[in-house]
């Protein structure tokens, strides 16, 4: 009643609709609503520190933590932008100080700084993450944090560091754009704090402004020399690691009591809207809209590489997406992790030039270029302001075709590479993806992840990158997706760098092996004190199809497990409680497939949830699909396709499969119409015959110690099994 009132609320319509009918709608349905109590702005109030703060706490992770936390604005005061750009020098990217300072030197697994702005205040942060068996203590983090703080002080702010936060503060401004969420937010966002819906060039124009007297101005007032909170996290045990011996005790919160309002004071006080309609009575939805499917466009490098395009002219930007052959399941078992590897490398140095200035230039360019590996492909993603397309990607190519292999990044990566593995085995729904995987596929490289594991990472030498690099990485067999507002003929004459990609890499060779599982045996994976536990339940199945009978399961799967108010979840979220979500899908590509149902529940309710999860798949198996779930799949499984194709990234995506199955652009409307002819009788015979539960395995990860004896009194037998 205090807040939620018409005269403090902003009504953003954006997509594609009949104007008028909007508006005649929101004055029908919000126009009879009474205002509410007036709301005014709250003041803005300066803060300030007057000693160093500092707080410590311990708890089950495996690296310690550090930040350093300043007050210092608010949103869009005058000073935040320069304080944006401040963060950035310090603390973004392999250009920041941080990164010199705390990465590169392998002090730190991670660091940066951060400017994090609200309404009515912002804050200057600072932190970093210790390499685990450096014996850095935080203490000696916060040093060199407080002299990389000095250091920037005597190197000042260069022009390079302006063009760099400006270019991408522009670029991140026009992406953002891209979407209807991103628009529609954007105005509401500036409408509801400025009254200004149209306030993306004032913000840009704020960015423009900054000069380098300004950034150091900012730096004085709100950073150097002044107070702030300094908080350590470590590892339990490990307090004498902390920055500092605690000072500072927050206050406890304070709680207002709980008042109990009956519903006839409710009543008497919430104002109600003088109505002329029944709004018991839900409007009902307009006929689906047939997705419009982009114009396409193909093409053929000489070198083997398949070009297709689409057009989308909404901003004035490319994105990119090229695939080539050479990832996760070209490798060997034994060094599994080395295509995650290869893509971390090409990351890094050039031939032309450090990591650092590559970083520089893609900065300058407001254009972000990441390589990434994949189960089949190395995926390069591209996304440039159009007008720098060009100068992008001749940087793309340096990246793929002139790696430096500098020996020492080589050693960062690796040794980033396994504390990421072993920080990520505090996971339990990390640990239950493995398992899962490794029942899945037996003993092929398919079992393992496609980061490895810390046995073949370590197993990985340097000259294993470049001989894989010379094998596999050839332009024959690859992809390049392309989504612009430039004309095609002007993509295909910036496309033809890559003609300079020579060669034809090995035929992929792979035997998927079944792993050895039993049906109705829970695999119990241990994870000591886990507060929750993990459950996969799963079989090998389809491979993917487009508008077979893969696509068809997945329509059936909707109900029971593929959207919020499916079986599954509403049984384990909305009604028991014991979890934030609980999914299942069908998942598969042109090799192989699986089904998968998993969740993450409280310990205390483990072997009940699995009951449950349980319970919904035979229950679904045996009696299918009602009448009224047929009618939501159709309805909303149609709806969400309608955005499959709105931006230039989900285009991509959208493109990208129409590529890899060599597709015709009607299969969107073949699709479609299997979404409204899909019978309730087959839905039925498809649940049937994938969804029998003699067929999957379960795996449960937590505290084995508390979960085996309660498992074992709900009748299951119960098998523990090392990852």
């Amino acid at each position: 009643m205090r807040w939620y009132g018409p005269n403090n609320a902003t009504l953003t319509i954006g997509g594609d609709f009949e104007e008028q009918k909007a508006l005649e709608w929101a004055k029908k349905y919000f126009g009879p609503i009474p205002r509410g109590p007036e709301v005014l702005n709250q003041e803005k109030l300066p803060f300030t520190i007057q000693e160093d703060r500092y707080i410590s706490m311990e708890d089950n992770v495996h690296l310690p933590l550090i930040v350093m936390s300043y007050p210092t604005v608010y949103f869009r005061h005058e000073d935040e932008a320069p304080l944006d750009v401040l963060s950035s020098i310090l603390g973004t990217g392999k250009t920041s100080l941080f990164y010199k300072n705390l990465i590169k030197n392998q002090l730190a697994v991670d660091a940066g700084a951060t400017h994090y702005c609200a309404e009515l205040a912002c804050k200057f942060e600072l932190y970093a993450l210790p390499r685990p068996g450096s014996d850095v203590k935080l203490s000696e983090i916060e040093r060199v944090i407080r002299a990389t703080l000095g250091e920037f002080e005597q190197r000042g702010v260069e022009a390079d560091d302006l063009l760099m936060v400006k270019a991408e503060m522009e670029s991140s401004f026009i992406f953002g754009l891209q979407s209807v969420a991103g628009k529609v937010r954007e105005l509401a966002y500036n409408q509801t704090l400025f009254r200004n819906p149209d306030y993306i060039q004032h913000d840009i124009a704020r960015y423009n402004r900054v000069k380098q007297d300004d950034v150091l101005r900012v730096f004085k007032e709100y950073v150097k020399g002044k107070h702030g909170v300094i908080l350590s996290v470590v590892p339990n045990g490990r307090l004498n690691d902390i920055a500092a011996p605690n000072n500072f005790l927050p206050p406890p919160r304070q709680k207002d009591m709980q008042v109990l309002t009956s519903n006839v004071v409710l009543d008497e006080q919430i104002p109600r809207p003088k109505d002329t309609f029944d709004r018991s009575i839900m409007p009902k939805a307009g006929a689906n809209k047939t997705p419009e499917v982009p114009a396409l466009w193909r093409h053929s490098i000489p070198n083997g590489l398949r070009v297709l395009g689409a057009s989308s002219t909404e901003t004035p930007t490319t994105s990119i997406m090229l695939r080539i052959p050479a990832g996760h399941y070209y490798s060997m078992k034994e060094k599994a992790g080395i295509a995650y590897l290869l893509a971390a490398m090409l990351n890094e140095s050039t031939t032309q030039r450090s990591a650092e200035e590559m970083s520089k230039q893609l900065r300058k360019l407001g254009s972000s270029v990441s390589i990434s590996a994949g189960t089949k492909y190395l995926n390069v993603d591209v996304n440039a302001l159009s007008k720098n397309l060009d100068q992008t990607l001749a940087l793309v190519l340096e990246k793929l075709s002139q790696p430096a292999w500098a020996a020492d990044e080589f050693e960062r990566i690796k040794q980033t590479a396994i504390e990421g593995i072993m920080q990520s085995k505090k996971d339990p729904s990390f640990l239950a993806q493995n398992a899962s995987r490794m029942l899945l596929f037996g003993d092929s490289i398919a079992a393992m992840p496609i980061r490895g594991d810390e046995i073949s990472v370590n197993n990985i030498k340097l000259d294993d990158l470049k001989n894989f690099h010379a094998e596999y990485l050839k332009p024959d067999g690859g992809q390049l997706i392309v989504v612009s507002e430039r004309s095609k003929a002007d993509i295909i004459s910036s496309l033809s760098v890559f003609g300079e990609l020579k060669g034809f890499s090995k035929p992929l060779e792979l035997d998927f092996s079944d792993g050895d599982t039993k049906p109705g045996v829970v695999y119990l994976v241990n994870k000591d004190d886990a507060a929750q536990s993990s459950i996969v339940i799963g079989k090998r199945s389809m491979k993917r199809d487009v508008n077979g009978e893969f696509f068809r399961s997945s329509l059936m799967n909707f109900v029971l497990g593929g959207s919020f108010n499916s079986r599954i979840n509403l049984n384990l979220r909305e009604d028991k409680g014991y979890t934030y979500g609980a999914r299942s899908y069908f998942s598969g590509d042109k090799l192989t497939g699986s089904f998968i149902a998993s969740t993450e529940v409280r310990a205390d309710v483990t072997d009940s949830a699995l009951i449950e999860i349980t319970d919904e798949i035979h229950r679904f198996s045996e009696s299918g699909i009602t009448d009224g779930e047929l009618i939501f799949m159709r309805n909303a499984v149609s709806q969400r396709d309608a955005l499959k194709y709105e931006t230039p990234s989900a285009k991509l995506r959208f493109l990208a499969q129409i590529l890899e199955y060599d597709l015709s652009p009607g299969f969107v409307k073949e699709r479609g119409e299997t979404i409204q002819s899909i019978s309730k009788a087959e839905i039925n015979e498809l649940a049937q015959k994938h969804l029998s539960l003699d067929e999957m395995f379960m795996v449960v990860v937590g505290d084995a110690a508390i979960l085996k004896p309660n498992l074992q009194e709900a009748g299951y037998q119960v098998v523990d099994f090392e990852i």
